[in-house]
């Protein structure tokens, strides 16, 4: 499977949509993932480096070589599952443009737009689905940022006017997020890691043993969000999951 994230505007979290779901959405399937940025400034793909997420940073500069880099990006064999991080501004345009030329699209299986709830991102995530929509490959878009799911249809009422029929999956704020960062690994893995996990449960016994009020606060919550991690699988990504699997094998069929 192939699936690219993209958008326009920079900051839509498209690489925390491209690595902790699209990316992490194979390894919920025990398979192996290759993560490609085409990104000329940011580094995400180098946070990463405990990950079982293979992951590597192309740059497009003014485009003259795109072609030969999608070609040399997407034509991998069947059995290979590819994720595209596409940086945004003038990266978005040049690659999908480079899509289109060398119709290169049609082995794409999915494309997923990220996107805030501002207004101004609304608008970039029009216009990235206008670029893209022609080239009949399915299409979701993944609200990220999310404050709190109950109250989803204010935060982003003026999507769900504007897309009211297009497919979506929800990335909540979270701690564990910035754990994952911290760790060098997705939230999915760091919610099975219990090796990582034992570690600080000894240290928390350890600060309780010296009566460390300090270490006792510290171990305490990074270990509330160790659990958090746990719930965050359960109630986040795996629906998306589901959702990216389901939108893909319809292409596929």
């Amino acid at each position: 499977m192939t699936i690219a994230v993209v958008n326009t505007k920079g900051g839509a979290s498209k690489s925390t949509v491209a690595f902790q779901v699209a990316a992490a959405s194979f390894l919920a399937k025990k398979q192996e993932v290759q993560l490609i940025e085409f990104d000329d400034e940011n580094k995400d793909s180098e946070t990463f480096s405990n990950s079982k997420i293979k992951s590597s940073q192309v740059e497009i500069g003014d485009g003259t070589d795109v072609d030969e880099v999608l070609k040399d990006t997407i034509l991998v064999p069947k059995d290979k599952n590819i994720v595209i991080d596409v940086g945004g501004n003038k990266t978005t345009t040049i690659i999908i443009e480079g899509l289109k030329k060398t119709r290169l699209y049609r082995k794409i299986d999915l494309f997923i737009i990220p996107m805030s709830g501002g207004y101004q991102d609304l608008k970039n995530a029009e216009k990235t689905y206008e670029m893209i929509k022609g080239f009949d490959v399915p299409v979701i878009f993944a609200l990220s940022r999310v404050r709190n799911p109950k109250r989803l249809q204010f935060q982003y009422g003026d999507f769900f006017k504007t897309f009211p029929d297009e497919e979506y999956i929800v990335l909540t704020e979270s701690d564990v997020v910035d754990l994952s960062r911290n760790n060098k690994k997705s939230i999915y893995e760091i919610a099975f890691d219990s090796e990582s996990k034992g570690t600080f449960e000894k240290a928390l016994d350890k600060a309780f043993d010296a009566d460390n009020n300090d270490e006792i606060a510290f171990y305490s919550t990074l270990l509330q969000i160790f659990d958090e991690s746990e719930v965050y699988v359960e109630k986040i990504l795996k629906p998306a999951f589901a959702v990216i699997e389901s939108k893909a094998k319809v292409n596929a069929a």
